[in-house]
C-alpha cells in the first residue's frame, strides 16, 4: 500500500513539475497575457482538470507559483555564488554580482520584472518579489552588523531599502540594451552606496 501511495505521489508531482516547467516557458515567451490554459495543459501533456486539481485559481495561481519558483532559484544561485570562507565584504561582492547576472536571463526579466507586477497586481508582486533573496540580504546586512563593518541600523529597514535598490538596479540591467555596461555600472553604484555605511 505504501509502494502504491508513493507512485502515486510521485504522479502527482511530476504532473505539477510539467505544469510549473510548461507555463514557465510560456510566460517567458509570451506574457502573461497572451498565454493560454490550454497551451499550459498541452505543453505539459496534462487534462486541464488536473491543472485545476493543482492551481484552483486558475492562470494567476499558476503565474504565482511560476514566480515564486524562479525567486527560489534565483536566491539558490545567489547563494551559490557566495564562498564558504566569504568575509562580510566579499559576500555584498559576491551577492551583488550573482543577483546582477541574474538579471541578464531572460526567464528572470520577463517573469520576475515585467510579468510579475501586470499578471499579480502591484500590491502583490511587493509581497511576493523576492521572498527567497531578502533573506539572504537580511543576512548579509546582519553579518555587516555583527563584523562591525556599518554603523549600526535597523536591520529591517536598511534590508527593504536596500532590497529596493537592488531592484531598481536589477531592472535597469534587464532593460538595457548594453547588459554588460550596465551591470558594471549598477555594480559600482551599489557598492558605492553600501561603502557609504563604513563607520
Amino acid at each position: 500500500m505504501d509502494l502504491v501511495k508513493s507512485r502515486r505521489e510521485e504522479a502527482v508531482d511530476a504532473t505539477r513539475a510539467a505544469l510549473l516547467a510548461g507555463a514557465e516557458a510560456l510566460f517567458a515567451e509570451k506574457g502573461f497575457a497572451a498565454t493560454s490554459l490550454d497551451e499550459v495543459v498541452s505543453t505539459a501533456r496534462v487534462t486541464k482538470g488536473a491543472l485545476y486539481h493543482h492551481f484552483r485559481g486558475g492562470k494567476r495561481e499558476l503565474f504565482e507559483e511560476v514566480f515564486q519558483e524562479v525567486d527560489r532559484r534565483l536566491a539558490e544561485r545567489i547563494a551559490k555564488a557566495v564562498p564558504a570562507d566569504a568575509t562580510p565584504w566579499q559576500l555584498v561582492e559576491s551577492g551583488i554580482d550573482a543577483y546582477l547576472q541574474a538579471c541578464t536571463d531572460p526567464v528572470v526579466r520577463r517573469i520576475m520584472f515585467q510579468e510579475g507586477p501586470v499578471a499579480m497586481g502591484w500590491t502583490r508582486w511587493r509581497e511576493l518579489d523576492g521572498c527567497a533573496s531578502r533573506e539572504l540580504l537580511s543576512l548579509a546586512v546582519a553579518t555587516l552588523l555583527e563584523a562591525g563593518e556599518i554603523r549600526p541600523q535597523p536591520v529591517g529597514l536598511l534590508t527593504r531599502l536596500l532590497f529596493t535598490t537592488l531592484g531598481e538596479a536589477g531592472m535597469s540591467v534587464a532593460d538595457a540594451e548594453d547588459q554588460e555596461s550596465a551591470r558594471a555600472q549598477a555594480r559600482d553604484l551599489l557598492l558605492a552606496l553600501v561603502d557609504g555605511l563604513r563607520p
